[in-house]
């Protein structure tokens, strides 16, 4: 686990349903099939786009399961681990890891708002519990939560497999924290839009939402961006940035969702309280999409 890295791209991916709001197993392998043919080198699974708080923790743990059958052995995929319980968040590691995950990305609990020591506490159960190697995932928006930059550098110095954090609060912080723990320490963002210029604040991966329906393009913006050609990168950014705008608008995985049940990918149920588009949406996704 010591030379483990994770991939500077990935896509976070949807997790399909039914019409009757049971989880889709079957569309679950064709949408895998579906990213292995695009190229795609990891998918994240059961993370924030995957509506993980909106499943059980048997429906995660299925997830987890047949998303790794219908994955090529060649892609890694990412288990999206996050709970309001810390030995919820235990069992899905450990089942992530039974399931053959090859990393987890670890949630902190949203809504509770724990203390800086309470998280760290949370962290520690996880990673003792499990010997995947862990990105966590500072999402303060969602959660009502920040992982302060000294309880990152302290966790990630106790517990090795720690390899990464996924920065979604301020990107001030990161060059702070990478001078800290080194040049394998590493940092991920989740937002597309703003890629380049956060790779320009000492990011350098990207968990992708939108690479579901751009795959190869944010697929090469990452490539360009990895290999020091900012000013490409973001000419070919800007190109995508009107779609990527006009669709998170929408909203991320309702469109996505739309999109994948059209191609025939997935049966398109959606779990309330999200809904299918309307058709002014479906006609302004048709605009961007065709």
């Amino acid at each position: 686990m010591s030379t483990f890295r994770f991939s500077p791209y990935s896509v976070a991916t949807i997790t399909p349903f039914r019409q009757d709001d049971t989880i889709d197993e079957r569309g679950i392998h064709h949408m895998v099939q579906y990213y292995a043919e695009q190229q795609v080198p990891a998918l994240l699974v059961g993370g924030s786009t995957g509506e993980q708080h909106s499943l059980s923790l048997e429906e995660r743990i299925l997830l987890y399961q047949r998303t790794r059958q219908a994955a090529p052995a060649e892609i890694p995929l990412y288990a999206g681990v996050a709970a309001i319980r810390t030995r919820d968040a235990v069992r899905l590691a450990t089942e992530a890891e039974k399931a053959g995950h090859a990393a987890i990305m670890l949630g902190f609990p949203p809504y509770v708002r724990p203390s800086q020591r309470e998280a760290a506490l949370y962290v520690e159960a996880v990673c003792s519990a499990a010997s995947l190697p862990v990105m966590l995932y500072n999402n303060p928006v969602r959660t009502g939560f920040n992982l302060e930059p000294q309880t990152l550098i302290a966790l990630a110095r106790r517990f090795p497999q720690i390899k990464a954090v996924k920065e979604a609060g301020n990107p001030d912080v990161v060059k702070g924290v990478t001078e800290e723990l080194g040049e394998d320490f590493q940092v991920l963002s989740g937002i597309d839009a703003t890629i380049a210029q956060y790779f320009a604040k000492g990011y350098n991966g990207l968990t992708s939402v939108a690479g579901s329906l751009f795959p190869k393009e944010m697929k090469e913006i990452v490539t360009l961006l990895s290999s020091g050609q900012q000013a490409e990168a973001s000419l070919k950014l800007a190109i995508v940035q009107p779609k990527l705008e006009l669709l998170g608008s929408i909203g991320w995985v309702r469109v996505i969702r739309h999109h994948l049940a059209a191609e025939g990918i997935i049966a398109g149920g959606f779990r309330e309280p999200l809904t299918p588009l309307t058709p002014e949406e479906e006609a302004a996704v048709r605009t961007v999409l065709q």
